[in-house]
């Protein structure tokens, strides 16, 4: 019952290709992705199960620093709450601390600030992004913060995994997933300095 919708893979990469660097050399200029990252969107978003629903609800992307991972999770954050066709949908970037949730997703709130098209669609209100007309909002949050429970996930950006002492913020944002038809936990991180 598996298939690919090409249509959709390109869909998301359309969407990435609008947004822009906020920061160093690259400030103003679009985001290309890189080949490998072009690779784990087309497979996130293009393989689908037979009822049309996404097949992985789960990526995972483990890189050096400065590959760009927090830029990525920003952009698909952003397409998860303003692209994805999900109403009222919740999306949600955490860490260890909300301070860390904070880096990744003021990436997303400076996307939003160099788009005309976005910044007509997206308000952004403190550390909250929303869209009123479909009930939407992406806002940080912090494995030390007492409001991961009551959570009705549609994505979670979920950064530096190697620095999570325990599986707990992993585990309450995806068990809020649970009333979703096509939630995704995306987990991004470098591999740390333990081996273990």
């Amino acid at each position: 019952g598996l298939w690919f919708d090409e249509a959709a893979a390109i869909k998301v990469l359309k969407f990435l290709s609008i947004l822009k660097h906020s920061k160093g050399e690259w400030a103003g200029q679009p985001i290309t992705l890189e080949p490998w990252q072009q690779f784990l969107i087309w497979c996130l978003f293009g393989w689908k199960q037979a009822d049309g629903t996404r097949r992985f609800r789960t990526g995972y992307v483990e890189v050096a620093r400065k590959n760009g991972k927090s830029t990525l999770g920003a952009g698909l954050g952003l397409y998860l709450l303003a692209a994805d066709d999900e109403p009222g949908a919740e999306i949600y970037t955490a860490a260890t601390k909300r301070d860390q949730a904070r880096i990744c997703h003021l990436e997303s709130v400076r996307m939003v600030a160099a788009s005309p098209m976005l910044k007509k669609r997206i308000k952004a209100y403190k550390d909250n992004l929303h869209i009123a007309g479909t009930a939407s909002k992406y806002e940080p949050l912090g494995a030390d913060s007492d409001t991961l429970d009551g959570l009705n996930v549609h994505g979670a950006i979920v950064d530096e995994i190697h620095a999570h002492k325990t599986r707990d913020t992993w585990d309450k944002l995806d068990t809020a997933t649970g009333s979703r038809r096509q939630p995704l936990m995306f987990g991004i991180t470098t591999a740390g300095f333990d081996r273990a």
